[in-house]
């Protein structure tokens, strides 16, 4: 075990073990609930600021925590708009596991529609309002918030509902900036179906993230974690990769 989810299994291995979600509290100029806590995220294309990316958390009672996920981003050429896309997405995860999800995407004018809804022990993946596929409750989405993506080899895409074979590399450890400078952080670079790189601070934050995209390059900055941050659902889900 090395990197991040050893450092995690560590250190929340007690609140883990009795099944409880694993919060970090982070405070910020603007008061969150105590049971509520934000993400969010500059996007960069080539080094130019296009958008941003924020997720919210909400821990509703002992067992169910909603998140969601807002992306707005829009590349300009003088006054004209030459590509936007923008993506909302709600979960809401129960006992550790994915419950519910629910996205809508505009890719610069290609709609995706995807919803999962968890079954007897499976989850239920539908896009486009056509069921595709049916997989184990334990599979994750692509929303990242989750350090154990980094020990996954099967993801659901959560803009087109496609699962994706990815495998994963660690690439060591690197200082990513944050809203109050830099942050010490574990590097995964994702290969396979998705080409992406995350990094997680030491509590197994998301705290950057890049990619390529039409031949540019995407990079995410943290502006801002305010409140109570999840790190992880619950022990089912908190598994280190070998």
């Amino acid at each position: 075990m090395s990197g991040i989810l050893g450092t995690m299994k560590l250190r929340h291995a007690v609140l883990v073990a009795l099944g409880l979600t694993v919060f970090l509290v982070f405070p910020g100029v603007a008061a969150a609930s105590p049971k509520e806590g934000l993400l969010r995220f500059e996007v960069a294309l080539d080094g130019s600021p296009i958008g941003e990316h924020s997720l919210n958390f909400a821990q509703t009672d002992a067992k169910d925590l909603e998140i969601g996920i807002a992306i707005d981003l829009a590349v300009k050429f003088g006054p004209f708009t030459v590509f936007d896309y923008t993506h909302r997405n709600a979960s809401l995860w129960r006992d550790g596991l994915l419950y519910r999800m629910q996205s809508e995407t505009d890719d610069n004018g290609d709609l995706h529609k995807v919803l999962v809804e968890a079954g007897d022990g499976t989850l239920r993946v539908t896009a486009g309002g056509v069921n595709v596929y049916e997989i184990p409750d334990r599979m994750l989405p692509t929303t990242y918030w989750m350090a154990s993506t980094v020990a996954q080899s099967q993801l659901i895409n959560s803009q087109t509902g496609e699962l994706l074979e990815v495998e994963i590399l660690e690439r060591g450890r690197e200082d990513v900036p944050g809203p109050n400078g830099p942050i010490p952080a574990t590097h995964y670079e994702l290969t396979g179906d998705l080409e992406i790189d995350l990094w997680y601070d030491d509590a197994g934050i998301l705290v950057g993230l890049a990619f390529v995209a039409r031949g540019s390059d995407v990079t995410y900055r943290l502006i801002e974690r305010v409140g109570l941050l999840p790190v992880a659902a619950a022990m089912p889900n908190l598994t280190a990769r070998n």
